[in-house]
């Protein structure tokens, strides 16, 4: 082979070597653009992950605080559907507005919206930001709702006397329909017209039963247990301002209502009751012994549970009303009532989902 011939053949074998090489830099270069992709996406998923954890933590703590404050918040001061928003809670460096929101005397849902900040300048991650709602069942105390009227031992009533134990459709503290239980007008251990008079409009009645005197004296428990004392006052004669709807006991051996006077909430006298003048309940009245409401007009949109002792008597005069009305209940023992653990939780999307 000359040498011409020889210089011909090793020129074509760089030119052969040289797209080789080409191709196979390429290839290098692709599959390290891969694998450098795939470690940033993968520090991505993970920083997003912790993130997202974050985020839930921050939500739960928000609810935990939000529990805790629930009685501060006085939610049962504002009308249903209103929507109360709380102080912002920060949880890290996570703000979480946070907002209750009644849709039934005894139901409360917590609105939760997480917004993380951004770090080291950077602009909020929106794929973290997470917005839920979460259902809270408010435990009220274990009252039981027999009647308009609840007694462990004697109703006295006369001719004039109305207790109607037919709920109505719909009131202006609690529009719409609401579950309306049967019940009788009185449950009592007996009912007699008052001494001297006569009580020829007496509503039906139901013997007490062991279990409902049973369940009455455990709603004492419950309700003392729940509420202190407020004052030891005996006579209230001077409308209450509080807004809403609101709790108050009294312990002295004998209270005065003395009209005009309206009430909302529960009101609780851990002794014995005098009426005087028109006094308007719109709620519960738990009375621990007697109530006497001869000399006033006593109207309640509501129910009354009243007596301890055999020897108590509930007095009914002739212009008194008691309307059955549990959603009325309902809100009065709302305002005593306890959030418990939720039911169940209804998760909405937020941006980033």
């Amino acid at each position: 082979m000359t040498a011409h011939t020889r210089t011909r053949h090793q020129h074509g074998r760089r030119g052969s070597t040289l797209p080789l090489t080409i191709v196979v830099v390429a290839s290098i270069s692709l599959l390290a653009t891969a694998l450098l992709h795939s470690a940033w996406r993968s520090a991505r998923s993970a920083d997003s992950a912790r993130r997202a954890q974050q985020v839930v933590r921050a939500l739960d703590e928000a609810a935990v605080q939000a529990i805790a404050a629930y009685a501060q918040d006085s939610l049962t001061r504002h009308d249903l559907a209103q929507r109360v928003w709380r102080p912002d809670a920060q949880v890290e460096a996570i703000r979480v507005r946070t907002a209750w929101q009644r849709t039934h005397p005894l139901v409360a849902w917590l609105e939760l919206d997480a917004q993380p900040a951004g770090t080291s300048g950077a602009p909020r991650t929106l794929a973290a930001r997470r917005t839920e709602r979460r259902a809270f069942w408010l435990s009220p105390p274990a009252v039981p709702r027999e009647s308009p009227l609840t007694a462990l031992a004697m109703v006295e009533g006369e001719d004039g006397a109305i207790i109607s134990a037919n709920a109505p459709l719909g009131t202006a503290w609690c529009p719409g329909p609401y579950v309306q239980p049967t019940v009788p007008p009185i449950v009592a251990a007996d009912v007699s017209p008052t001494s001297g008079s006569l009580w020829s409009t007496a509503p039906a009645w139901r013997g007490i039963t062991p279990a409902q005197r049973e369940a009455v004296e455990n709603g004492w428990t419950d309700v003392l247990a729940r509420l202190p004392a407020h004052a030891t006052i005996d006579t209230v004669q001077s409308p209450i301002s509080d807004p809403g709807w609101r709790a108050r006991r009294f312990d002295v051996p004998t209270l005065t209502l003395r009209g005009p006077l309206r009430w909302q909430g529960l009101l609780v006298v851990n002794g014995n009751l005098l009426i005087e003048g028109p006094v308007e309940l719109r709620g519960l009245l738990l009375v621990r012994r007697s109530l006497d409401a001869r000399a006033g007009q006593l109207t309640v949109h509501g129910a009354v549970m009243a007596n301890d002792a055999a020897t108590d008597v509930v007095r009914l005069g002739p212009s008194t009303r008691l309307q059955f009305d549990p959603c009325a209940v309902d809100l009065a023992l709302a305002t005593v009532a306890r959030p418990r653990a939720a039911v169940f939780g209804i998760r909405t999307p937020g941006r980033g989902w």
